[in-house]
């Protein structure tokens, strides 16, 4: 008799973590979601308290046994660190391969970025199936891409491929990721468009708020126009450069693509040789978590295992 198994998906987010068992088709078994603490060790700790109470849940329910882990976490994960992570205090100092595979000793960890992890959930299961090449952006507090060729979300040689947000802005550019900065996040993230729509206007709205009253409001759509039109021309060269089959748009800014579709249909019909289809990602919430458990489910695709 083969014993039945299940995987857990665990999403480190900047503001959300969230967690699930699985079975061996990706349906959701039980789950829960935690807020990410302010400091990192407390929020790993906390995640992995939650993580073994689904376990044991999960263990009694189908009699069943976890065989693997899948965890899609912000930044660039190294044995000594996480790159490129900024948002909780701490993360970047934090040692996770180890912490994981001490905390599931025994059971396979595998471990990925988590918009690359999300393209892998589109990749299995959502509107990147059957497209090859392709592009994922992910629009939100950041932004970031996972470029798919020949079925394979591509890591570099670093894991650092698709980290857009440092992309200079003009050749004029003198500051970049050596300083801290992100200079293409810090104009069209989410972040700080909400920022700079607070200092310089006086609007305490978040940017998904801002781009839906958009079309009602000319002084928004006024103020929008130049950010957008940013963020079209940085993608239409990486489109250029790929020649994607499509072009999927996820993240919490993908809600509101009805304002931000026009910007990048104009701008890939007139630079883009063969302008690729558009379309907004199947999972339009839970795509870490999701990719997490396709992570879980296939680690061909994670940079780190064990």
């Amino acid at each position: 008799m083969v014993e039945r198994g299940f995987v857990l998906g665990m999403d480190f987010g900047g503001t959300k973590m969230a967690l699930a068992t699985a079975d061996d088709h990706g349906m959701i078994l039980h789950r829960a979601d935690i807020p990410t603490l302010s400091d990192a060790h407390d929020a790993i700790s906390r995640a992995l308290e939650v993580a073994h109470e689904l376990i044991n849940r999960t263990e009694t329910q189908y009699q069943s046994r976890l065989r693997r882990v899948g965890v899609a976490t912000m930044g660039i994960t190294q044995d000594s660190g996480v790159l490129l992570a900024p948002n909780v205090a701490g993360w970047r100092e934090l040692r996770l391969p180890q912490l994981l595979h001490t905390a599931f000793n025994g059971i396979p960890v595998l471990i990925a970025n988590d918009v690359k992890s999300a393209a892998l959930a589109e990749l299995k299961w959502g509107a990147l199936q059957g497209m090859d090449p392709a592009l994922f952006v992910n629009l939100g507090t950041g932004i970031a891409v996972a470029l798919i060729a020949s079925g394979r979300i591509i890591q570099g040689a670093h894991g650092a491929s698709g980290e857009i947000a440092y992309n200079p802005l003009t050749e004029h550019d003198c500051r970049g990721v050596r300083d801290d900065v992100a200079p293409l996040e810090e104009r069209v993230g989410g972040g700080a468009i909400q920022r700079r729509a607070r200092d310089e206007l006086g609007w305490d709205l978040d940017a998904g708020e801002l781009l839906r009253q958009a079309p009602r409001d000319p002084v928004i759509r006024m103020w929008l126009d130049p950010i957008l039109r940013t963020l079209s021309f940085q993608l239409t060269h990486l489109v250029i450069a790929l020649d994607p089959a499509r072009v999927v748009i996820g993240g919490g800014l993908a809600k509101v693509h009805e304002v931000i579709f026009p910007y990048l249909r104009q701008s890939f019909d007139s630079f883009v040789p063969f302008p690729p289809e558009i379309v907004i990602a199947h999972f339009e919430r839970d795509a870490g978590l999701m990719g997490a458990i396709a992570l879980a489910l296939d680690g061909s695709q994670a940079v780190h295992g064990g």
